[in-house]
């Protein structure tokens, strides 16, 4: 395994690390399993937030069993210092340990930046769980390439973590040489683009091969943690032929796509949004279209549940057209090919 300085943290983390959003999908053994094997690989960096259902209980329960030093982030949205402390206090306290090596803000927003930073805001609760050694370093996470920039020049934060791919560098090819330039450690959440790609394997070398410090995808299986390290082990350099590749395969995509992040979820209709988006991308891309109408058929809810809210859309930090998407969706999917 490679490892590389998270900027003026000066913690050395895994070049490849573990995102922990995913592993809420497997029973909780199983999960400890898959953190296990993952840690036993050399893997020392993981990611994870309140708001991702067991996980941070998961990770907690997995480093009871491993002696080594993992290195641990988590992140919430709390926007006072007392909600921020507190949030802080369950987080060490689901993940068995006293001190986390990062804590983050998470999903910065445009709005977020002056209330986090006010007396009594969200980053004097960091600050003191930093003083009081709870906490090693403040970041944040974020979306948003225009409220990125601004939260990096405030130089109050060491870490920055987004959504950093192949389909995505465009949005984000001014924020990264920022973050370099203040010393920040660079955290990729995403970097396999959701699985939209048919090449994780070329999507996670375009992605170390970046100035970034840790690509965090998600991993639900022990094949899955064996497949991203042996891509990270080997040369990840990639030839002018592979990048054309990738790119055609961008270009195919065109714009309106489910990156498969989950903040839309849940739905308050019970629609399973991820699932619907993921069979329509097999119908309309890889040649499955049979496959996928029976397995959306056999998903227990009923599209009529949907009420129009527009819940999905406000949560949405890509701003997609998510209820136009689902109705077209719906509408390939619910009628089988002749």
């Amino acid at each position: 395994m490679h490892y590389r300085r998270l900027g003026r943290t000066d913690l050395m983390v895994s070049m490849l690390g573990f995102g922990g959003v995913t592993i809420n999908r497997i029973p909780f053994a199983d999960a400890i399993s898959v953190l296990r094997h993952a840690f036993e690989l050399g893997i020392n960096f993981v990611d994870t937030a309140q708001s991702y259902g067991e996980s941070e209980a998961m990770i907690g329960q997995a480093l009871r069993q491993f002696s080594g030093e993992i290195h641990l982030a988590s992140k919430s949205r709390a926007q006072s210092a007392s909600a921020m402390t507190k949030a802080i206090d369950e987080s060490l306290k689901r993940l068995q340990t006293d001190h986390i090596a990062v804590y983050q803000f998470h999903d910065l927003r445009e709005d977020d930046l002056d209330p986090i930073q006010a007396p009594g805001g969200a980053l004097e609760g960091m600050v003191k769980a930093k003083e009081a050694g709870k906490i090693g370093h403040i970041g944040f996470s974020g979306h948003r390439p225009q409220a990125i920039i601004p939260a990096i020049e405030t130089n109050r934060f060491d870490v920055v973590q987004v959504p950093f791919n192949i389909i995505d560098a465009p949005l984000f090819k001014d924020s990264l040489p920022v973050a370099n330039r203040y010393d920040l450690g660079i955290i990729v959440m995403k970097p396999l683009c959701g699985g939209l790609l048919k090449s994780p394997a070329q999507a996670l070398r375009y992605v170390l091969s970046q100035l970034v410090t840790t690509a965090i995808p998600g991993m639900d299986s022990i094949e899955q943690v064996e497949e991203n390290v042996t891509i990270s082990n080997e040369d990840i350099t990639l030839s002018d032929e592979d990048l054309v590749d990738l790119e055609e395969e961008v270009d195919a995509l065109g714009n309106k796509f489910c990156r498969r992040c989950g903040y839309c979820s849940p739905c308050p209709g019970g629609l399973e949004l991820l699932d619907i988006f993921r069979y329509d991308r097999y119908h309309t891309s890889y040649f499955a279209k049979d496959w996928a109408c029976e397995q959306y058929a056999a998903l227990d809810f009923d599209f009529t549940h949907c009420t129009d809210c527009g819940f999905c859309e406000e949560r949405c930090p890509y701003q997609l057209p998510v209820r136009d998407m689902l109705k077209e969706a719906h509408h390939r999917l619910a009628h089988p090919p002749d």
